[in-house]
């Protein structure tokens, strides 16, 4: 982590919150009644009687009346912008039959009065799309996409024409698919290569506006207080900027983009890294430079997997590294002191990128900040990959949310993973594919159910405890990128970022979990959401 909203950058509000219980970590069983925030900081816990005498008469003071105060929650892994594409830009098709998507897209493409404008449709995990023969039909000449995740999408015709993909598929970086039919023509279903299609950019004040909206109505509201992003265009970033300057930003928020070859990258090359230009060159106490992201592999279909490898080579998962490639790269970030996570879904992407570290350590010395692999432990985990992740410090990102969706073959070890000594980031992992991604009481709820949408369970001796979770989204989160010690938790010293609640929502029954609401959040002492304001 190259920001770490630390020093005087966390300056803020002074506050008094008294008549609550007020709990200081996500294991915390005896809570105080009164907090005192000054410039932005816990300075103390205790009773209201001390504090107030403390923080003196003209102190600005809250009557919790009983309320619950949790640590902010900390979103570890999330796509923000298309998220927020998802909810205030695009047409939302989630759970629909094909049948159902073209006719919805049919009548969006008849009231579609701007002659440059796309259709982009938001599917779901594992959702049949309709062909492209069958967008055609209803689309009547207007760009179409369907994306089922920020991973697999269908185009229509016209789509692929603007992409210069019409008659035949192009040379594309590694680790994007463009699938063909027999005469070597698109068939409109590409993986990994949403990037591929020129949709016009959203304006400036228009994307800023979104992002805003998103941090604060889907992500603030459920009591988040960071977020670790990574933004999928340089507009998104700007746009982020302009939000920290003008101190209109929801939550923190880090940057973390990606390096090509991978899924909307904004770095060509790894020493293209500048955290100037990812938040670090902005003086606001709410956007920092992240790490970066590289993609080694692929989604499901197209992951680097050893059931994979009895197929014809093209099937062996969008690889988009080779080992002593990432092995450099790694090397660089160690050297300019740059975390870095890593998409590797299947065992043999895993066991890659586990090499790649071991000898980069030999060369250059283990990194500050771990490497993460994110999506470790959600299909499968077995027990040497865990005992060389714990030998060379990698820490494993699984994702709870997808449990919602998968189709009941997935692992999700959080059980395992705990066991074994790792602290897993709690995360959303969201791009628009799971609406209700973004609650982090949602993914903490999975954690527990261990079931899917239609109540299939999901691998459930891998259940982790609610505690476990909530520390996850607040301590551990913060642990893995170094900001233990200023967020995660609310003690004398750390950011004033929390929740309020009506009721604790960690002893909520998991149905009832998965709709908890803050009733009001505070980032740095500063509220950014009250309900029904």
């Amino acid at each position: 982590m190259s920001g770490d909203f630390g020093g005087a950058r966390l300056s803020g509000e002074d506050l008094l919150l008294t008549g609550g219980r007020i709990f200081a970590d996500a294991e915390g069983s005896d809570p105080a009644e009164a907090m005192l925030v000054r410039a932005g900081r816990v300075e103390a816990l205790g009773s209201a009687e001390n504090l107030w005498d403390r923080a003196g008469p003209s102190a600005p003071s809250i009557d919790l009346r009983g309320r619950v105060v949790l640590p902010g929650m900390i979103d570890a892994h999330t796509h923000v912008e298309f998220s927020a594409m998802a909810r205030s830009e695009w047409l939302d098709v989630r759970g629909l039959t094909p049948d159902e998507v073209c006719e919805r897209i049919g009548r969006a493409a008849v009231q579609r009065t701007d002659p440059d404008a796309w259709i982009v449709a938001q599917g779901t995990f594992l959702q049949p799309l309709p062909g492209r023969e069958q967008l055609d039909a209803v689309s009547d000449g207007v760009p179409v996409l369907v994306r089922e995740s920020m991973h697999r999408l269908q185009a229509n015709t016209t789509a692929l024409r603007r992409a210069g993909m019409g008659h035949a598929a192009p040379t594309v970086s590694p680790g994007v698919v463009v699938h063909v039919d027999r005469a070597g023509v698109p068939t409109g279903a590409v993986d990994e290569g949403f990037h591929l299609f020129p949709v016009p950019a959203l304006p400036g004040h228009r994307l800023a506006a979104i992002l805003r909206s998103e941090l604060r109505d889907a992500f603030a509201r459920h009591g988040v207080t960071t977020v670790y992003d990574i933004p999928a265009s340089r507009g998104a970033v700007d746009a982020y900027g302009e939000l920290a300057t003008r101190g209109e930003l929801p939550t923190r928020v880090t940057l973390t983009p990606v390096v090509a070859p991978g899924l909307s990258p904004l770095l060509e090359r790894i020493d293209d890294w500048d955290p100037a230009s990812f938040g670090d060159g902005i003086d606001s106490p709410f956007i920092a430079a992240g790490g970066i992201k590289i993609f080694i592999d692929g989604d499901n279909d197209h992951s680097f997997d050893e059931s994979g490898l009895s197929v014809r080579p093209r099937n062996w998962g969008a690889v988009t590294r080779t080992l002593g490639g990432l092995r450099e790269e790694l090397i660089w970030a160690t050297r300019h002191d740059v975390q870095v996570w890593v998409h590797a879904i299947g065992d043999l992407a895993q066991d890659l990128v586990l090499e790649a570290v071991e000898q980069a350590a030999a060369r250059v010395g283990p990194p500050r900040l771990p490497t993460r692999i994110e999506h470790a432990g959600n299909l499968k985990l077995d027990a040497g990959l865990v005992a060389r992740m714990r030998e060379l410090g990698v820490v494993p990102v699984p994702t709870a949310n997808f449990m919602s969706t998968d189709d009941g073959s997935g692992l999700y070890a959080y059980r395992s993973l705990i066991d074994a000594g790792f602290r897993p980031p709690g995360n959303s992992d969201t791009g628009g594919a799971i609406a209700e991604a973004p609650n982090p009481w949602f993914g903490i709820a999975l954690m527990r159910l261990r079931r899917n949408r239609r109540g299939r369970p999901v691998a459930p001796d891998e259940r982790a405890t609610v505690l476990e979770g909530v520390r996850g989204y607040t301590a551990d989160a913060a642990a893995v990128a170094g900001l233990d010690g200023i967020i995660g938790r609310l003690a004398p010293g750390y950011a004033a970022d929390f929740a309020v609640y009506d009721r604790d929502p960690r002893f909520l029954d998991p149905e009832s979990m998965t709709e908890a609401e803050a009733e009001m959040t505070y980032v740095g002492g500063r509220r950014t959401w009250q309900r029904g304001s």
